[in-house]
């Protein structure tokens, strides 16, 4: 198969267009040096020549920089506005194009949706993550005529990037801590698993509309944090910092560690049979930290 990737220079991107690869696919990037400029809404349609699928990961990292009302905008932009220019050139211009697999988040479900178990069907939140997400999703509805699969990614994982090496660096540095009250969802997913997943959603017919990109075992920080502090054989020295102390630090964007989700995977497998490598934090974690 032919591929075109957005935003496949990034932590996912890059480990996917390899497997892919390695799969036998060729794989094209479209970046803004070789021919979109989102900012512009302007695209070149020959990008799309010979392609049969699109796998959407263009999107400015939620984290990287503190939630001002211009960073916000940023942030919405980034994804709907790429979308958008998308399913634009997929509407006006000839192409063969009959498969998109986009990214989404669990940000969907809001950045704190407690104790319960949010599946496919549950409703969107009433936050800024929430309402970042809704849109980009709403954007993806907008290309008709594909066949469209949008993967709900958790929190993704990996020994050189992700949320792990933020977690494991002031734990290895014997600073561990827990953040809030520690009883935050934290529902993850080892990197190699989402990119199988974005393979087999790419290949698999059955694969359409929406599905969540987490491990079958969610759990909560605390239980995360000593998790790793165990791998690592450190301590947890300070139990907890308090949610309002985040919140001076980091401000609104203080949600995205004080809030969480407990998000089921059951969707995927038991519809397209999906079978993780990494179903438990214990097994992912033994992986990031020996081998």
């Amino acid at each position: 198969m032919h591929v075109l990737i957005t935003g496949g220079t990034g932590f996912i991107g890059q480990a996917l267009q390899s497997y892919l690869q390695a799969a036998g696919h060729e794989v094209r990037i479209l970046s803004r040096k070789s021919g979109w400029d989102v900012v512009n809404q302007t695209m070149d349609p020959s990008v799309l020549d010979g392609i049969d699928a699109i796998i959407h990961l263009a999107g400015a990292g939620i984290a990287d920089k503190r939630w001002t009302t211009a960073r916000k905008k940023e942030l919405i932009a980034s994804r709907v506005d790429s979308t958008r220019l998308l399913a634009r050139v997929l509407r006006t211009e000839k192409h063969q194009v009959h498969t998109l697999i986009s990214a989404s988040a669990i940000g969907y479900y809001g950045a704190d949706s407690g104790q319960k178990t949010c599946v496919e069907t549950t409703e969107s939140g009433a936050d800024f993550l929430a309402d970042c997400t809704r849109a980009w999703e709403d954007a993806v509805d907008e290309i008709t005529g594909l066949r469209v699969v949008k993967l709900r990614i958790g929190l993704v994982i990996e020994r050189d990037g992700g949320i792990f090496p933020v977690l494991a660096l002031p734990i290895r540095l014997f600073a561990g801590f827990i953040l809030g009250d520690g009883n935050q969802g934290q529902s993850w997913i080892h990197r190699d698993d989402l990119v199988r997943m974005f393979a087999q959603a790419l290949t698999d017919e059955r694969a359409v509309g929406v599905y969540n990109a987490v491990a079958p075992e969610p759990l909560t920080h605390a239980a995360m944090t000593q998790e790793i502090a165990g791998a690592l054989h450190r301590p947890v020295w300070w139990p907890h910092v308090p949610a309002f102390m985040l919140r001076l630090i980091l401000g609104e964007m203080a949600c995205l560690v004080t809030g969480g989700n407990f998000v089921s995977s059951q969707k995927i497998q038991n519809e397209l049979g999906f079978t993780f490598t990494y179903k438990r934090f214990s097994e992912a974690i033994k992986q990031l930290v020996h081998v």
